[in-house]
């Protein structure tokens, strides 16, 4: 078998979580000598407990069969081992060992936002939910959700219905849809090039202690977490913590204070979050947090392409400025218009270009405007 064969087994093992793989691989090297190893070896690192269940798991359990099957079902099995694992998981505490995927994988060079809140949501939060995601989506950021019902559900099928990408993260395993009543959503996700993903073995079945890691990984897949509709005690919640905790920033809608689905971003705002009163709120903090990557870098490029690129080729941005300012959703739909279609963070990084040449000025967030000659 081949040592990703050996992999998958040792994320199948019964009683082995994501520390004890690391130990199992740092003292025998590959998960091929782990899984070959002699139990006498094998309790240099685990328990006999674990080694007898683990035993008796084998007799029932053929990694090779098991693994042609998963890919028969189009699903992938990554590994932090892999180059495809998403960069972004990479960089949170503790990074998820591996991950399966049912279609595609968030793109890296892709703003990705995650939209989430109430499953009994109010109209109120279904408009927002629809608007701030389509938007979005428009722009070309990715949304991630969840797929519960309600404002995760709403905000994902806003983001298809716009023409953009979004992935949905279970608490169970992908070939499993949950909740059942989201199979259309489910299957329109993975078949329009957004990806199904999860942490758990396919099979697995939904879990209530589950849900915290699949929020856990909705958080660490995102730049920044949107909450559009929340109750002050919800599981909402423990996305928003984990989001923090990341290092993530948090924006809530705002609500009415007599609605009781508002008070958890009420409460959100009045602890700090940033108030979103549109997209192009989250776009601009998309614009800075882009712009503070790149600076990281000592680079003018953004997402492998340089700020000048466009601008050597004819197809620059500063065609599509007025001195009258102009929202990024507004330039890029001219340039789309005009046959120049290009992904957010290409658009963004030569407009930052502009401005650092004085060619063009930042008004406001993601506003920008022309600068007249001489």
């Amino acid at each position: 078998m081949e040592e990703k064969v050996y992999r998958f087994w040792l994320h199948n093992l019964p009683g082995v979580g994501d520390r004890t793989i690391e130990k199992l691989l740092s003292y025998f090297g590959s998960a091929q000598r782990a899984c070959c190893a002699p139990p006498e070896e094998q309790k240099q690192v685990i328990k006999e407990k674990t080694i007898e269940r683990i035993s008796a798991f084998n007799k029932t359990f053929d990694p090779a069969r098991a693994y042609e099957k998963m890919q028969e079902k189009n699903i992938a099995f990554y590994t932090i081992e892999d180059k495809e694992y998403p960069g972004r998981l990479r960089k949170i505490a503790h990074p998820p060992y591996a991950l399966y995927c049912l279609g595609a994988l968030p793109g890296e060079g892709r703003p990705a936002v995650a939209v989430i809140g109430a499953r009994e949501c109010s109209e109120y939060g279904s408009y927002m939910a629809e608007a701030f995601a389509g938007k979005l989506a428009r722009a070309g950021v990715s949304v991630i959700s969840g797929m519960a019902r309600g404002i995760d559900g709403i905000g994902q099928r806003a983001a298809l219905r716009s023409g953009g990408r979004t992935y949905g993260v279970l608490g169970c395993g992908v070939d499993i849809c949950y909740p059942a009543s989201n199979r259309a959503l489910y299957q329109e996700i993975a078949d329009s090039g957004g990806g199904i993903l999860s942490v758990f073995p396919p099979g697995r079945e939904p879990a209530k202690q589950q849900f915290p890691e699949r929020n856990r990984i909705v958080a660490g897949l995102s730049d920044l977490v949107l909450v559009v509709e929340a109750r002050q005690k919800s599981g909402t919640w423990i996305t928003v913590d984990m989001a923090l905790e990341q290092g993530k920033h948090v924006y809530a809608v705002p609500g009415r204070l007599t609605d009781r689905l508002s008070d958890g971003c009420n409460l959100l705002v009045r602890q700090g979050a940033g108030i979103a009163l549109s997209p192009e709120d989250l776009l601009a903090e998309i614009a800075l947090l882009t712009n503070r990557k790149e600076l990281g870098k000592g680079s003018r490029e953004c997402a492998g392409v340089g700020i000048g690129d466009g601008k050597k080729q004819g197809m620059g941005a500063i065609r599509y400025l007025d001195y009258a300012p102009k929202s990024i959703v507004e330039i890029m739909e001219a340039m789309a218009r005009a046959g120049e279609g290009r992904e957010l963070p290409d658009v963004l990084g030569e407009l930052v270009g502009l401005c650092m040449e004085g060619r063009a000025r930042q008004v406001s967030g993601t506003y920008f405007a022309k600068v007249a000659e001489g």
